[in-house]
């Protein structure tokens, strides 16, 4: 059986745990949500411009999606390899994965 201080322990981890959950997710969201979006003075660039940017780095770019204002170009390096670049197309740079975006 549970005593008093297990469950109390239980009770307070419980809700430490589920009341800091809308935080760490608000923070996930907030990091990678608009990424692309917040330079809004700098032109943004076309679709093929995003394919010739990612063939200037020696790739062949086979597809090409738009998520969150990014462009998220797909295909492959020199040596075959699966590739994925998630591309500013206000300041024309390549920014880290996030898992999320």
């Amino acid at each position: 059986m549970w005593n008093t201080m297990q469950k109390t322990i239980l009770a307070a981890a419980t809700f430490f745990g589920l009341s800091s959950l809308p935080v760490v997710v608000g923070l996930a969201l907030a990091s990678d949500d608009h990424v692309c979006k917040a330079q809004q003075d700098v032109p943004a660039m076309t679709r093929s411009e995003a394919v010739s940017f990612g063939e200037s780095l020696g790739y062949t770019v086979t597809r090409v999606e738009i998520e969150h204002g990014c462009f998220e170009l797909t295909g492959r390096d020199r040596n075959g390899a699966s590739i994925e670049l998630t591309l500013d197309p206000h300041g024309g740079k390549i920014l880290p994965e996030t898992g999320a975006y």
